[in-house]
């Protein structure tokens, strides 16, 4: 009984300190959001913001206007905040995970993954830079000396792209697991894969609450600004994080269905040619395993990654659809 004791009290440790960690790092996240949008006037910004709309001046509007522009700042700024939280805990997570799975993995080839792993990131940062609509620096008019709507969310980038190089350190991982060791390279590939869907769920999730905070930021700027904003640009937007969660994801999907198939045909042998009874055994067996693998095809009935992948693009369609209706 005592020697179990320090093992349980480490453990509490280490758990309060990740909890700790996790929320330092939200923490960070959050003020580096707000540094972003309040970055003019950082030392008056939280007096500003917590002043009621009625107080709210400005010589280019009536009041009104006035207090709806300042009532759609602070809506803005709430839902970017939100994000802030997400994207801290979403980092949190995968840095966490990337810690572990760097303790744990083969030293034989490490470098060539790592190379492999940073083309990768590399051509995926890129395409970043190619594909997303570059953001503006609006003319905020009476707002301008206290907020800026340039560089908002950027940090979301940062807690995608840690989610996404853990996805690609998966496939390294699954890639190399040795389908003779049967159950355990079963346990192993479900956990992997397990983590795998997580970090994918979450990346999307980031992405299409980004697309919320897009809508909340263009209806901010749309009233204020003397530029015209592309009436597409948030459906747009929408889309870009689609294709390129699609990209970064396929290669792991069919290393992990590779992997799956790998570990089934040693799990489930094919049978003797000309035994029926044994082939219709060998079949059941095969789907049965394909199922727990999932490493069966997609269709419109089991569409699986489909969803979350396409969530930023439905999302950024329909708030198009609400507006034009």
């Amino acid at each position: 009984m005592s020697s179990d004791r320090p093992s349980s009290q480490t453990k509490q440790k280490r758990q309060l300190l990740g909890r700790v960690l996790l929320w330092l790092v939200i923490a960070l996240f959050v003020a580096g959001e707000w540094m972003i949008i309040f970055r003019p006037d950082l030392g008056t910004s939280f007096n500003f913001v917590r002043q009621l709309p009625r107080n709210v001046q400005c010589s280019e509007w009536s009041q009104a206007e006035t207090e709806l522009r300042f009532f759609n700042l602070k809506v803005w700024a709430i839902v970017s905040l939100s994000q802030a939280v997400v994207w801290g805990a979403v980092f949190f997570i995968a840095v966490r995970w990337l810690a572990g799975l760097a303790m744990t993995g083969a030293s034989e080839g490490r470098w060539a993954r790592v190379l492999k792993v940073a083309v990768r990131f590399l051509a995926f940062t890129f395409g970043l830079w190619f594909f997303l609509t570059p953001t503006h620096s609006w003319d905020l008019r009476c707002f301008s000396a206290h907020v800026t709507a340039h560089n908002s969310g950027a940090l979301g980038y940062l807690a995608v792209g840690a989610a996404v190089l853990v996805m690609w350190v998966l496939e390294n991982r699954v890639a190399a697991l040795d389908a003779e060791t049967h159950l355990g390279a079963v346990r192993q590939y479900l956990e992997l894969r397990q983590k795998l869907q997580t970090l994918l769920a979450m990346a999307s999730f980031v992405l299409a609450f980004g697309v919320i905070g897009l809508i909340t930021r263009k209806t901010f700027v749309e009233l204020i600004s003397r530029q015209d904003l592309y009436p597409q640009s948030v459906m747009l937007e929408g889309f870009e994080y689609t294709i390129l969660l699609g990209l970064a994801y396929a290669p792991v999907h069919a290393s992990f269905n590779a992997a799956g198939v790998r570990i089934r045909n040693a799990l489930v042998p094919l049978p003797v040619k000309g035994d029926v009874k044994g082939l219709q055994e060998w079949s059941r067996l095969s789907n049965d395993l394909s199922d727990l693998l999932q490493i069966s095809l997609y269709d419109w009935k089991t569409f699986g990654p489909g969803i979350p992948i396409l969530a930023p693009f439905l999302l950024g369609l329909l708030s198009t659809l609400f507006k034009s209706g």
